[in-house]
């Protein structure tokens, strides 16, 4: 094999501070000495990058971004770009027996090591430097080795956007906690003043002690090693002493004292909450003590008097998740068999905000699975994006019996699009609405057009804290799901890679437009401005390449566009023209270029 020799130095984008004026120096990338490996690290190469909106989030927050805990970016610069094709060209001692030069990886860039999460791009160096380092915390993390294995003859960026694609499919695994948790922290929260046989409380509250509420087989699947119960009926005190519960507290409060005893009885608070005869004030109230991973159960028959004030951040982030029932038997709230993930088969989908790069992955995937639904509706209001979705999938739609409705709401105005809306669901709501857009108001106007049963999917990274006015009594009246996702693992990515590798997903046609690593930063200005429908993939080797759209490179390289595959989009063979005319000898090696 003929490989050319490893420059001296490299270059990099490195983002100083908060603003689109501290990645690089004076709007361009610097030059820095190319890192080597220690003993128990190994050297790659950045072979192409896809730029996704989560680096404009940080390009936009700097060091108070939540994934870079308060790091001093002046001093202590990140490397954005965690959507990477790489190749090992250097490995350190301690991993010679797993690594060799030329070996290709994806990366999943959620990395977990010691409980802690060091993303790569944005706590490591990321894609965004033509070479970057990756130790221990990547390669012996906390779920193992993020570093990927790739299949011989897949291109490049078909590579990088296994991650963004992963995070797609992760987005309806069966990802959030469905049952109490073992040797979990548990809160059953009653009617303040009612627990009956106290003289407290009055007559109204007569009814709701009067259920015969129980967790039933709900304990008998998980004990948690603490409840603590306020205001609720004696029977469930004695459920769950005989049931073995090791520590069983009585502590009757008020809202206004939800958290002073959360942070008295937990660390971090409780792993399941369970709110009797549900009521948007201490919904509202005890949600707040809510641990990540945490279930929040409402019991009850009638329908809460007023929305309430959902932190939509925690459900994208830290995967908190509402159940709930109408019946005395609370173990009915629980389990998969009433809690779904996955599209509902021969639905109604809706895609919110569906025209960019992960929406137009999000439709794809609606198109192209199997048993996927009957009708997909999506809005944008993004008139460019817009019209390259109808254009871009309604052949796709056609070949498999689906019927495509693209909206654009800012050019319809109010009426008409509430009026299409209604048609396309034919009155009885969406089976399933997909929120891409990180936007509050969107997750309200959503959430009342669900069917019953119907499922709201948080894919917009909203930060927590971000609340939403929801009214979530169609949770236990309806059996409605609210679920979010953020980012992906290892075996998602894995799962996606597999399908590249058989042909059964097609990763590279999201690619919208391409360039050299000077052009990163003209790629995310496209990001904030919604320039291009699809994805932008940058090649750190190719430095000089513009940001091109791919109908232009019929103009700027027309022997790159003459190998576009059917459609215009992006292909191997022309990916590996791209390089052999754009990114000098650094591909002496052959490899990925077909």
């Amino acid at each position: 094999m003929l490989t050319p020799p490893l420059p001296e130095t490299m270059l990099a984008w490195p983002l100083y501070g908060a603003g689109l004026e501290n990645l690089g120096r004076d709007g361009r990338p610097v030059r820095w000495p190319l890192p080597r490996p220690a003993a128990d690290q190994i050297l790659v190469r950045s072979d192409a990058v896809g730029l996704c909106y989560s680096d404009v989030k940080v390009i936009r927050q700097g060091g108070s971004h939540p994934r870079l805990y308060g790091r001093d970016l002046a001093g202590h610069p990140i490397v954005q770009g965690h959507e990477v094709a790489l190749t090992v060209v250097s490995v350190g001692e301690a991993w010679r027996d797993r690594f060799a030069p030329g070996q290709r990886l994806a990366l999943q860039a959620d990395i977990y090591y010691r409980g802690r999460n060091l993303a790569y791009g944005y706590v490591f160096y990321g894609g965004l430097a033509q070479y970057s380092l990756l130790g221990p915390a990547a390669l012996a993390g906390d779920e193992g080795c993020y570093a990927i294995t790739v299949p011989a003859g897949l291109g490049y960026a078909e590579v990088a956007l296994t991650e963004p694609w992963a995070c797609v499919e992760a987005a309806y695994a069966p990802r959030r906690r469905l049952n109490i948790k073992a040797g979990g922290a548990l809160w059953i929260v009653g009617r303040p003043g009612g627990r009956g046989g106290s003289g407290r409380g009055g007559s109204e509250t007569r009814p709701y002690y009067d259920r015969p509420y129980r967790l039933g087989v709900a304990l008998a699947c998980c004990l948690p090693a603490r409840a603590v119960l306020s205001d609720v009926p004696e029977a469930l005190h004695r459920e769950l002493h005989a049931a073995g519960v090791p520590h069983v507290v009585r502590n009757d409060v008020t809202p206004d004292g939800y958290a002073a005893l959360a942070e008295a009885e937990t660390t971090g608070g409780f792993d399941d909450i369970v709110i009797l005869d549900a009521d948007a004030e201490r919904v509202e109230a005890a949600s707040r003590s809510a641990a990540i991973g945490a279930t929040i159960t409402l019991a009850g028959t009638r329908p809460l008097a007023r929305p309430v004030n959902v932190d939509v951040g925690r459900i994208h982030y830290d995967y908190v998740t509402y159940l709930g029932t109408t019946g005395a038997d609370l173990s009915a709230a629980y389990g998969p068999g009433r809690n779904r993930s996955e599209l509902r088969p021969g639905g109604v989908a809706w895609i919110v905000g569906g025209g960019g790069p992960m929406g137009r992955m999000h439709l794809q995937r609606m198109l192209e699975m199997p048993g996927g639904p009957r009708r997909v509706v999506v809005s944008e209001t993004n008139a460019v994006r817009n019209a390259d979705l109808a254009r871009s999938f309604a052949g796709l739609a056609a070949a498999r019996g689906i019927e495509l409705t693209v909206l654009d709401p800012k050019q319809m105005g109010e009426v008409a699009y509430a009026d299409a809306l209604a048609a396309a669901h034919g009155g009885r709501g969406f089976d399933d609405a997909v929120v891409i857009v990180a936007s509050v108001p969107a997750i309200e106007a959503a959430l009342p057009l669900l069917a019953p049963d119907g499922m709201l999917v948080v894919f917009g990274g909203l930060a927590r804290g971000a609340l939403a006015g929801l009214d979530l009594s169609p949770v236990y009246l309806g059996n409605l799901q609210i679920i979010g996702s953020a980012g992906s693992t290892i075996h998602d990515q894995a799962a996606v890679l597999s399908k590249v590798a058989a042909g059964h997903l097609s990763t590279a046609s999201a690619v919208a437009a391409i360039g050299g690593l000077d052009a990163a930063r003209d790629g995310i200005q496209g990001l904030m401005d919604g320039r291009f429908p699809g994805k932008m993939v940058i090649y750190p080797q190719a430095p000089a390449f513009p940001l091109t759209a791919l109908a232009d490179l019929k103009g700027a390289a027309p022997a790159v566009y003459d190998r576009l595959d059917e459609g215009g989009l992006w292909s191997r063979a022309a990916e590996a023209e791209f390089l052999r005319r754009y990114a000098g000898d650094v591909y002496l090696d052959n490899i990925g270029i077909t």
